[in-house]
């Protein structure tokens, strides 16, 4: 039996939800009150309405629990959460523009619309949203979309399931991507106007699925990394000051390392940005090149294009460059042939991927190079991440918790009077946050001699990463938790994301 008839206050409703299904709200008279996977709680003045109960799963693509209020209650709150939403959308009017724009339709397809056009309006929305990914999977009555965003992935509104075939040959046509399969992987680019004078560039990654086809859209703003490739991303003016050292030496290896989509190819991409092209050769080797600049020459590498980065960089070397960007070290031959490039007097630039710059020595031992060749040639290595940056409008102070303060004395910081949280406003779309903060740090074994020569002794059978970790905080290295509490103590980022960004880059105590 449905209860009914049941009181509820406004503060009861997940306003999240409410925000991204008002219109439905509205229509067919439910309020959200909680959503766990599969399951949909609503609250309804009619809880026996079958009709509104289909509608709403046909919108929500979840299974409806409904319990009964008055109707009195129902317009009452919904009356309160409609007069907050409006006077918000007024505020951002004033406050940030861009925040109106990017809010998503309740359908991705109107009347008449082609299915070229459908593409354009999520590639539309997901740029104006700042998202770096735009994802759709077919699934197995529906389409999902979604965006990634500051590194969380958002649910937007699907799409019904018998348009997805033409949308995604929508895209192929857009990529230059094969149409008449669905049986293997595809890879391609293409340029999409966002506005007069204004384009994204998208890398698009097709993949068969149980259920039909999965869409990855790498989203790149070429004019805004193109700027900034004019400074380097390092706020600590010690760090850039390090950094400009390294960049004047006209030969070594500079590494940037991290996860996944922490933005390693940005960082390397700014350091280039600094160097003269017009009297150093300066090429890259990338698999795939993330954007094109104008004043560098790219080349391709990796599937699809015949060439691997050790043919690759052999190539390179025969062409008189100064200057060397590869996108990632991935093999010994790679590797062995980057150190080679190094001793005959060339600046090179690579990614890796490893937990933090200390980490580079035991990830180049395991590619097969000596300690020995690692001191010699390992300018300096460049650990990174991205945290989510807390919206300046909406932050407010708190004081320290006992577990912060320790936390602070811990890494040897001087404990802050207030941290920030973030409650969410119109700016930042209720979600506490815009955009991210990158955080680093930098390893260079030849600052200091205890450092460098633990690394030209480091072997694979006898290297210990704790030890080096050790010798390189005792000479003064600045690790990246310690850049991380600093941003939540200038109220840049949240407590919270520093204390988890040290938590999992505690693996190995130092």
């Amino acid at each position: 039996m449905i209860p009914r008839d049941l009181p509820l206050a406004s503060e009861a409703v997940d306003r999240a939800i409410f925000e991204r299904l008002h219109a439905a709200c509205e229509l067919h008279c439910f309020l959200p009150i909680f959503s766990h996977g599969l399951l949909l709680q609503v609250a309804m003045p009619d809880p026996q309405d079958e009709a509104a109960l289909s509608a709403i799963r046909r919108v929500t693509h979840q299974e409806v629990r409904p319990f009964g209020i008055t109707r009195q209650c129902f317009e009452q709150i919904l009356s309160e959460l409609t007069g907050s939403r409006v006077e918000r959308d007024l505020r951002a009017r004033w406050i940030d523009l861009p925040a109106l724009i990017s809010a998503p339709p309740h359908t991705w397809f109107v009347p008449n619309q082609s299915a070229r056009d459908c593409a354009a309006a999520l590639v539309r929305y997901a740029f104006a949203a700042g998202a770096s990914d735009l994802l759709l999977d077919d699934q197995d009555h529906w389409l999902d979309v979604a965006i990634k965003r500051s590194g969380r992935k958002e649910m937007l509104p699907p799409i019904e399931w018998d348009r997805s075939p033409a949308l995604f040959r929508a895209f192929k046509e857009i990529a230059s991507l094969s149409t008449h399969t669905v049986v293997g992987w595809q890879t391609g680019a293409a340029r999409f106007a966002i506005a007069p004078g204004r384009w994204a560039d998208l890398r698009i990654e097709i993949t068969p699925t149980v259920h039909g086809e999965s869409l990855v859209a790498r989203l790149q703003d070429r004019e805004r990394q193109i700027e900034r490739m004019r400074s380097l991303p390092f706020r600590d003016p010690e760090q850039a000051a390090e950094v400009r050292g390294c960049l004047r030496q006209s030969q070594g290896l500079i590494i940037a390392t991290g996860p996944t989509g922490q933005g390693k190819t940005t960082t390397l991409y700014s350091c280039l940005g600094q160097l003269d092209p017009s009297v150093l050769n300066i090429r890259t080797l990338e698999d795939p090149v993330e954007f094109t600049i104008p004043w560098i020459t790219q080349i391709p590498v990796g599937a699809g294009t015949g060439r691997d980065f050790a043919g690759g960089l052999k190539s390179l070397l025969r062409q008189a460059p100064h200057v060397i960007l590869l996108g990632e070290l991935r093999d010994r031959a790679a590797a062995q042939t980057c150190l080679e490039a190094v001793e005959t007097g060339h600046l090179l630039f690579a990614t890796l991927h490893t937990r933090d710059a200390v980490g580079v020595v035991a990830r180049l031992l395991d590619l097969g190079i000596t300690g020995r060749q690692i001191a010699a040639g390992l300018q300096l290595a460049i650990g990174q991440r991205l945290l989510r940056r807390l919206c300046p409008d909406c932050r407010r102070a708190v004081a320290p918790s006992a577990l912060a303060a320790r936390h602070y004395a811990e890494h040897g910081l001087p404990v802050p009077v207030e941290l920030f949280v973030s409650q969410g406003c119109a700016r930042c779309q209720l979600r506490g946050e815009i955009g991210q903060w990158p955080v680093f740090e930098l390893f260079r074994p030849r600052a200091c001699e205890a450092v460098e020569e633990l690394v030209a002794s480091a072997s694979p059978e006898r290297f210990s990463e704790r030890a080096l970790r050790r010798a390189w905080l005792d000479s003064g290295g600045q690790p990246l938790a310690r850049a991380a509490l600093r941003l939540a103590a200038a109220g840049e980022v949240d407590y919270a994301e520093a204390a988890a960004l040290d938590s999992a880059l505690a693996i190995v105590a130092p």
